[in-house]
């Protein structure tokens, strides 16, 4: 997994927060997904669909929660 910091949370701004990634052992490929929670208000992120490694799908998770909307990236 890279080493990409989280952004705090967008929606009560909290540092509290998660990662957690789940294999699906009933797929024959592309087991993993993965997501973001805040432990603060419960807002989450999550990879779209399943990925081929644990890192594969907490990275993309990552990424999908440190989006953000304003020009600034903030």
């Amino acid at each position: 997994m890279s080493e990409i910091k989280l952004k705090p949370c967008p929606f009560c701004g909290s540092d509290n927060l998660e990662i957690y990634a789940t294999e699906r052992k009933d797929r024959p490929k592309r087991v993993w997904t993965a997501e973001v929670v805040c432990l603060g208000c419960f807002g989450r992120a999550v990879n779209h669909g399943f990925d081929w490694t644990e890192n594969e799908a907490k990275d993309k998770a990552i990424k999908a929660w440190n989006r953000r909307t304003d020009k600034d990236g903030g």
